[in-house]
């Protein structure tokens, strides 16, 4: 059949983007929980926290929620609906984008794609003892017990989720709900308005927490996080990498935690 040209080391998998020859991209996360060592990239040793789906449902919903927020309060507030006008267009635009706000979670659930979003999400399940404690002692105990997401962020996930059900729920019965007797769509309006001030306040709590814990907040921009970051702040993610049955990757038993290195 004739001489085979032979494969370059490169190719072969060995490299210098490493062992199987795989160059790092800034912002390009491969297997979740995968460590970046530091004499690879001249960048500190950081651990993939976030796939790209999980990073982009997180920013198009952000934008969808920020939009919510933004329409129902020129709506709300006459002082507003006053200064910007075009009523009609805001209204529309907020039943548009309340319909639709659930769209990028649902497609991402969907595919192969969003396999590590179902496990984080299956990991936003429940609060254990020590992380209890945790949150009674304003992170000052149980915080050896912290995983990959710490008591406040699984209440903030699942606050915002809890809302926005409700929100979406009595939305259709404002906007459809013309056959229902009087006293339904007037409940519905108050728990909307109720409800719609408690996800402007959780969401303000989401970005100002954001905003002061800079390492989180990028993580969920290039997928990253450093590792001295991850030992302290997610403890037992980092004691559960350690043990000899870790493996990197996602299975569908939920997010397996990164290899650190002794």
């Amino acid at each position: 059949m004739g001489a085979t040209t032979p494969r370059s080391p490169e190719r072969a998998g060995h490299g210098p983007g490493g062992e199987h020859g795989e160059r790092e991209q800034p912002g390009r996360v491969g297997r979740l929980g995968r460590v970046e060592r530091a004499g690879r990239t001249g960048r500190p040793e950081r651990v993939a926290r976030f796939s790209r789906t999980e990073r982009a449902v997180h920013w198009v919903t952000a934008v969808l929620v920020l939009t919510l927020v933004v329409t129902g309060a020129v709506l709300y507030v006459p002082s507003l609906s006053v200064l910007v006008g075009h009523r009609l267009i805001v209204e529309n635009t907020h039943i548009f984008v309340g319909v639709s706000v659930f769209i990028p979670l649902l497609v991402a659930l969907a595919g192969r794609w969003g396999a590590q979003l179902r496990a984080d999400l299956h990991e936003m399940k429940g609060l254990t003892p020590s992380e209890l404690a945790w949150l009674r002692s304003l992170g000052r105990r149980g915080r050896d017990a912290i995983g990959k997401f710490n008591p406040g962020q699984k209440l903030n996930t699942n606050a915002i989720g809890g809302l926005l059900v409700v929100l979406f729920v009595t939305g259709l019965i404002l906007r459809w709900g013309n056959f229902l007797p009087v006293s339904v769509r007037t409940g519905a309006t108050f728990v909307h308005d109720v409800f719609a001030v408690a996800l402007f306040a959780v969401v303000c709590g989401h970005i100002a927490f954001a905003v002061t814990h800079p390492h989180a907040l990028r993580s969920m921009v290039t997928g990253w996080v450093p590792s001295k970051w991850l030992r302290r702040h997610a403890p037992a993610w980092a004691v559960r990498a350690a043990s000899p049955s870790a493996r990197t990757g996602p299975t569908p038993q939920g997010p397996v935690p990164p290899t650190i290195p002794s």
